[in-house]
């Protein structure tokens, strides 16, 4: 008796587990962004954009649920250990905070810092 249920026990643990481990692997995740500060300063009634974000691809795309649009000669690296996403390509930076559901955009050309504040959908 002791010995099925252990069997059971660790069946249904080690499904539990590889369910988990595939689900953490495929993660896209929607975020609805506005902007929340432009060089340091904090804006009101910023400008609202959704990012849909693949981090197993990575990836990212702009849009809405009907038409989303891939950022071109870019860049994306994820770092598993950081939950960081970051972007680069010509002349902007970014950084996709996945914990702080946050996304900072930087462009150096142009002397400029955008924060966005986000909430998953």
């Amino acid at each position: 008796m002791k010995h099925n249920f252990m069997i059971k026990f660790i069946l249904i643990s080690f499904l539990f587990f590889q369910v988990n481990s595939v689900l953490a692997m495929a993660k896209t995740i929607i975020w609805q962004c506005q902007v929340d500060r432009v060089n340091g300063k904090k804006q009101n009634n910023g400008k609202i954009n959704k990012y849909k974000i693949d981090v197993t691809t990575p990836m990212v795309w702009v849009g809405d649920e009907t038409r989303w649009s891939g950022f071109e000669n870019t860049k994306f690296l994820y770092d598993k250990n950081n939950h960081l996403l970051t972007s680069d390509s010509n002349s902007w930076a970014g950084i996709y905070y996945l914990i702080e559901n946050k996304i900072e955009f930087i462009n150096n050309i142009a002397n400029l810092k955008i924060i966005y504040k986000c909430k998953e959908l």
